[in-house]
């Protein structure tokens, strides 16, 4: 670093560099929180903090005042994104983010964090349906028992 980085550097806690060396490296918010296990919001507060310390117009350029002059090559451009302004609900989830799923897991038939659908087969979904099927016969079957019995209870069979 330059010695006008490092006099930035020193300015900023150890998660605003951290968050901002992220947007040096063109990656979203949802994909910084990803990578630090921290949620978008706070990675948007700290971008912000970051970006008032510094007095720069938005994320991108204060990333660029405390990284540019490091040795390597630098990103391509980036649009302008405003400070505090997290990935969109729709954008597809970012991978090695959420929870990790067990191999078994895999096989319920409920979704999983961070899967846009259901990763069922359909040899997995036809045994999840019978099964279905067989329970609720068999919950049926218990109901018209337990009837018959509270009726023959309350007639005095």
């Amino acid at each position: 670093m330059t010695e006008e980085a490092e006099a930035l550097a020193d300015r900023l806690a150890p998660r605003h560099r951290e968050c901002l060396w992220h947007v040096f490296q063109l990656r979203t918010s949802k994909e910084i929180a990803g990578e630090l296990g921290i949620g978008v919001g706070t990675v948007d507060s700290y971008i912000s903090e970051a970006v008032a310390i510094l007095g720069a117009p938005n994320r991108r350029r204060a990333a660029e005042m405390l990284f540019g002059g490091k040795n390597m090559t630098p990103p391509g451009k980036s649009g302008g994104e405003l400070a505090g302004v997290a990935i969109g609900a729709s954008d597809p989830p970012v991978p090695g983010q959420g929870l990790q799923v067990g191999e078994w897991q895999v096989l319920l038939p409920f979704r999983h964090k961070g899967v846009d659908r259901n990763a069922l087969g359909p040899i997995h979904r036809l045994f999840w349906f019978i099964l279905l099927v067989l329970a609720a016969a068999a919950s049926f079957g218990m109901l018209a028992i337990g009837l018959e019995v509270l009726s023959r209870f309350f007639t005095g069979e």
